[in-house]
């Protein structure tokens, strides 16, 4: 399957092989190198997730995330993306994504490397499942770990096997070599990149609960 620039597709984030968030966003370059899709200001989707996380403890965060393994765990509800303009690129088989954020004026905010289970290439979208760890990088390029402590405390809990923590600290590792090594995609330009004008605002299907 090959979208073309412009296509409107579902980006599911999955949580224990359940849909956890559904998003419609605008395909920008689907090619043997990546899969690349732009998040518009205001756009609507839907989650089951916590508004209030941040204000919990680690450990009833992570009781959270247990509960949320169950399919019934929350319902969903729709929520509007802030004003701010986010550019997701993701390559073949890759344990992570690399995303960018700009303000709604295209300040430049910060990249975003949020490490997940390969992207799974869909009918009507792509899927993957957060691994919690990411790294923030400045526009400086310096850098610093977001989310270790749930990460860690996952990995003790079992949550992840040894195979998917062997690919993430793999991932991890190559990751912070390619930031302090500027490489790809730090060194592509993607700063500067701009959507289509002509591009509407993406919706969710009326089916979006039938994600193969």
């Amino acid at each position: 399957m090959k979208w073309h620039s412009g296509t409107q597709i579902v980006q599911y984030e999955t949580w224990g092989g359940e849909i956890g968030t559904a998003r419609p966003v605008t395909v920008v370059e689907d090619s043997p190198d990546r899969i690349a899709f732009y998040t518009h200001p205001g756009v609507q989707f839907v989650t089951r997730g916590v508004d209030n996380r941040r204000s919990m403890s680690l450990s009833e965060r992570m009781d959270l995330f247990t509960r949320a393994l169950d399919p019934n765990f929350g319902d969903f509800r729709p929520v509007t993306q802030p004003d701010r303009h986010v550019l997701a690129l993701c390559e073949p088989d890759a344990w992570f994504s690399v995303l960018l954020f700009w303000s709604i004026d295209w300040q430049f905010k910060f990249w975003y490397v949020n490490f997940q289970t390969p992207l799974r290439i869909m009918s009507r979208g792509v899927a993957s499942q957060d691994c919690a760890l990411d790294v923030i990088v400045r526009p400086d390029m310096t850098w610093e770990w977001k989310d270790a402590d749930e990460y860690e405390e996952l990995v003790a809990r079992g949550f992840f096997n040894r195979d998917e923590v062997t690919s993430v600290m793999s991932a991890a590792d190559g990751m912070i070599e390619t930031i302090e090594n500027r490489g790809a995609p730090f060194n592509e330009g993607w700063v500067e990149w701009r959507p289509d004008g002509d591009w509407p605002i993406p919706s969710l299907p009326d089916d979006w609960r039938r994600a193969d």
